[in-house]
């Protein structure tokens, strides 16, 4: 039997445990005197002692035969590390002792038996709550505070959650945004042109990374360039919290909320390196080390590098990445947790057609011809050069009695000098486009403070803080450029894709600026309380200011201030099982849009609530997770398009005064055998609104390995991933683009040569499929498509230090 957070014992203290000796206890300290509030639930022992670890964030490491088939007895209340452990270990016949920096447990009396016996670690991280990497498995069993701030487990969380861990990532070599969010159960993946967006319950999905927010910008392309194609080696795992957020989002959409959560240093050295070779002339190497950087281990590091240089399956399209990753940590005392980093990402990207798909009717309804799938209406000098960096920080300090303040702060900033295309418009037309000096700065600091507290005999949990936020995005655009320029003339058809457009002469262009603006003002306050032994009602209000305002030099130009949205959350969970939760919630939704209507009015905020339904259950020891759940969504002053243009040429969109959504989720992830992992997911979608159907009702989603453990094929992972999704289609008065229900399946391989050298094969759309990954109807010139990527090949060399 296998535990998620369990690890192999650092070698010393292993040799330690097998010798039977005792020299450690002569230097052995006391465990900490201070009082923590546990909530530990009765459970098997080695899942009891992975709470306390975590709970307490000191290393405990235990003989795993020693702990097998043994339970541990609820522990809830504020007590000493050392009272809690005594509880946990009563009438099991084992003892605790310190040795070193970490706690051993052993029998009560150790005979010369013992020391065969496996040892395996428990590390408990500090903030890592809920962290994947190293855990092998398809499911998170920690807490996230992603829904209201609180640290609730998959189960405890009265709204659905799916989570794509690291194994995940690893195994079928999602690198990045973009793939991840393609196999995340419920998300569906908006493509047009080269741009593209995260779709859940039918609208867009927020952004996170470690709770803080990243602002979308207040243009689409450049939203879907700042972060699509950021790449995932810095990063544990990505929660995805479907439904609203408002808690602890305040404004944003309420499909899901993506919450990216990074790698943090490790209390042991670990290194890494992988190198990979692809299709289309791709290429990628990654670096990853971290450990101690002092002998007390009280301060730890972590550096992680990437590179990436890929063609595409588009002609003269190709792309070149770096990601640098660098967190440190230290325990300034026993009570106080630092931690702070950097992400420095740089893209460049050639012959991009920006978000201009392929044309596949006309205005009036004319067919064109199929184009395949290498056809790119971006001309080969076309692109841009992206260079971001973020800083983050926190800091933990207990202050006793189980009570917890946390300071966080972030920084991001991207910047673009020159982004500069031309693409085929249509048939008959080609368009220039250029965004020069783009600046995109976000800055967040958030404080809060929470605890248990004691109120009619029974233990509950309280959160409060405040935060400030304020995005600015600025960018300069052509006022007298070239624009849409007839292609004959030009040297070029349509049929020969961007490849001969020619770039055109810049030197009189002149441009004016383009300034977005968003600021947050908040506070909130949450809940968990325990009803009754099986009931707890979790609750919270979030206050918020908001001022945003759009300027641009002819068009979209708007200033929004609401002095206080109130954003109220409830939620209960009810355990009628030992394996089994049935929960109910209720969230607000507040959005401000940037939508504009006919005359150019921007839309009023999007005001609403969601309910949802649902039944999660536990099994094997939490190593596997199930839900069903049901949401409905009810909305007004929702933007709905009308068929007409804005007077600035943009899609033109009404105010839809009652709108609804409802739909279903089902989803399966975990260990359903030894060495067999799996992810598996239907939803259904279904809105009032008429401009839906580019979205699929169904979708379905299964990801699954097999990991041979014994015989010949020792060491040897397979796995396959398919996705089905309905049909799509878009529409105007005279035709229909549709693309029919399809189905891609991705194939894995993976062969441990020892416990340090491994290779991989995967093959994505491993059947070939044509299909469209895309439908648009742009309604001033026609219905578009943006074809889906062929035949994929890429193998894999890692090895482990």
């Amino acid at each position: 039997m296998s535990y998620p957070l369990l690890r192999p014992a650092p070698l010393a203290l292993a040799l330690a445990l097998a010798l039977g000796s005792v020299a450690a206890h002569a230097q052995s300290a006391a465990l900490p005197a201070t009082p923590l509030a546990f909530n530990i639930q009765a459970q098997p022992l080695a899942e009891a002692l992975n709470d306390w670890a975590r709970q307490t964030r000191i290393q405990l490491i235990a003989q795993q035969g020693l702990v097998a088939g043994k339970r541990a007895p609820a522990i809830v209340g504020t007590l000493t590390p050392n009272q809690a452990l005594d509880r946990l270990l009563a009438g099991t016949g084992l003892v605790a002792t310190v040795e070193g920096q970490a706690v051993v447990i052993k029998a009560a009396s150790v005979g010369e038996e013992g020391a065969t016996l496996a040892t395996v670690t428990v590390t408990a991280e500090g903030q890592r709550d809920g962290a994947t990497e190293g855990s092998g498995s398809y499911t998170q069993r920690g807490p996230s505070a992603t829904a209201t701030g609180l640290s609730l487990s998959l189960r405890e969380t009265p709204q659905s959650v799916s989570v794509m861990t690291r194994q995940r990532m690893d195994d079928f070599k999602l690198d990045t945004l973009t793939d991840v969010m393609e196999q995340t159960p419920g998300i569906g993946i908006y493509r047009q042109g080269n741009a593209t967006d995260f779709q859940a319950r039918g609208t867009s999905v927020n952004l996170q990374t470690d709770g803080m927010a990243q602002v979308r910008s207040g243009w689409y392309y450049l939203t879907s360039t700042l972060f699509s194609l950021d790449d995932m080696a810095e990063i544990d795992h990505i929660d995805v919290l479907k439904g609203s957020s408002g808690l602890v989002v305040g404004k944003g959409e309420y499909g899901a909320t993506v919450n990216m959560v990074r790698k943090r240093p490790t209390r042991s050295f670990q290194a890494s390196v992988q190198a990979s070779a692809g299709s289309w002339d791709s290429y990628r190497a990654q670096a990853d080390i971290g450990g101690p950087l002092n002998e007390a281990g009280t301060l730890r590091g972590r550096l992680v590098a990437s590179a990436t240089d890929a063609g595409s399956f588009r002609d003269h399209e190709d792309s070149r990445s770096k990601m640098l990753f660098g967190t440190l940590e230290a325990d300034l005392s026993p009570d106080t947790l630092l931690n702070v980093g950097f992400t420095y990402r740089q893209r460049a990207a050639n012959g991009i057609g920006t978000t201009q798909p392929i044309q596949g009717y006309t205005r009036a309804g004319v067919k064109t011809p199929d184009r395949p799938r290498s056809f790119n209406t971006g001309a080969p000098w076309g692109g841009y050069d992206q260079n971001a960096l973020t800083l983050f920080g926190s800091l933990e300090q207990r202050l006793g009695d189980g009570w917890t303040s946390s300071l966080k702060f972030s920084h991001q900033q991207v910047r673009m000098d020159d982004m500069f295309a031309a693409y085929l418009y249509d048939q008959d037309r080609v368009n220039y486009g250029r965004w020069t000096d783009m600046r995109n700065n976000n800055w967040t600091v958030n404080l809060d403070i929470k605890g248990p507290f004691s109120l009619l005999g029974r233990q509950h949990e309280l959160l409060a803080g405040i935060g400030i936020s304020r995005f600015e995005s600025s960018v300069k655009l052509p006022l007298n450029a070239l624009t849409l320029l007839p292609l004959e003339g030009l040297g070029t058809r349509y049929d020969q894709g961007g490849a001969y457009l020619p770039e055109p002469d810049t030197s009189s262009w002149t441009y004016g600026d383009n300034r977005f603006s968003q600021k947050q003002r908040y506070a909130y306050a949450a809940g968990r309380f325990q009803l009754s032994d099986p009931l707890q009602l979790i609750a919270g209000l979030r206050v918020t200011k908001f001022e945003e305002r759009d300027t641009t030099p002819y068009w979209w130009n708007y200033d929004m201030n609401e002095s206080a949205v109130y954003t109220p959350y409830a939620g209960l969970v009810y355990d009628f099982h030992p394996n089994l939760s049935a929960y109910a919630s209720y969230a607000s939704i507040f959005q401000p849009q940037t939508s504009q209507d006919e005359q150019g009015r921007t839309l009023k905020p999007e005001e609403g609530n969601t309910y949802e339904v649902g039944i999660k259950g536990e099994f094997f020891d939490k190593r596997l997770n199930a839900s069903i759940s049901h949401y409905w969504i009810k909305t007004k002053n929702t933007a709905e398009e009308t068929g007409g243009l804005t007077p600035g040429g943009d899609t033109a969109y009404r105010s839809v005064a009652s709108a609804t959504r409802h739909g279903w989720e089902l989803e399966l992830s975990g260990k359903l055998a030894r060495g067999w992992q799996a992810q598996g997911s239907l939803v259904r979608q279904n809105s009032s609104l008429s401009n839906t159907s580019q979205y699929p009702e169904y979708q379905f989603k299964l990801g699954s390995t097999y990991r041979f453990d014994e015989g010949t094929l020792r060491g040897l992972t397979v796995g396959a991933s398919t996705r089905w999704q309905d049909k799509t289609s878009v529409s105007n008065s005279a035709a229909t683009l549709e693309q029919s229900s399809y189905a891609v399946l991705d194939l894995m391989a993976r062969y441990q040569v020892d416990k340090q050298l491994s290779f991989s094969l995967n093959i994505n759309n491993a059947l070939d499929k044509h299909y469209k990954a895309g439908v648009n109807n742009f309604s001033a010139i026609g219905l578009f498509y943006t074809w889906g990527a062929p035949r994929s090949v890429n193998v894999g060399m890692r090895y482990d230090f």
